[in-house]
């Protein structure tokens, strides 16, 4: 599964209504312009650590904003 997928898995996972947005998600856009608020958000993040069983820290995290920062994160994540 590719880092877009997981993605949008998770997403799919803490906010189905977000469905019918996600065919349209590209690397550029704010996470924050399909709708999610900041709860969902943490919610996504949290399945995609236990998905990736590590943990991001908080510094990471403030700098994420496009689907594309957290997609780079993931990969490097998957990297090892």
């Amino acid at each position: 599964m590719n880092a877009l997928d997981l993605i949008k898995k998770a997403i799919l996972e803490v906010d189905p209504s977000k469905a019918s947005k996600l065919a349209s998600v590209t690397p550029t856009q704010e996470i924050r312009e399909i709708g999610m608020d900041s709860v969902a958000t943490m919610e996504m993040v949290g399945y995609l650590e236990e998905h990736l069983e590590t943990q991001f820290s908080d510094e990471v995290m403030v700098r994420i904003n496009t689907f594309g920062d957290l997609i780079t994160l993931i990969e490097k994540t998957m990297a090892g």
